[in-house]
């Protein structure tokens, strides 16, 4: 088993579920007859994606940094 497949089989339990409620909100919210605001959607989602980028690449550049 390789170092990172742990990191990616969490990743996935924590995101799937995620993705899933936020189809639900938009789909409970257009039946409702609200439209769901798309672009406060996007913006939220590209910056949880940068933040779970920035801490991956940071993480394991303190990892490399602790080896001997």
């Amino acid at each position: 088993m390789e170092t990172g497949e742990p990191m990616n089989r969490s990743f996935f339990i924590v995101m799937i579920p995620a993705l899933l409620v936020a189809a639900g909100y938009i789909v409970v919210l257009r039946y409702m007859g609200i439209a769901p605001g798309y672009p406060r959607l996007v913006v939220a989602m590209v910056l949880f994606f940068g933040m779970i980028y920035w801490l991956s690449r940071r993480g394991r550049r303190k990892a490399n940094s602790n080896r001997v």
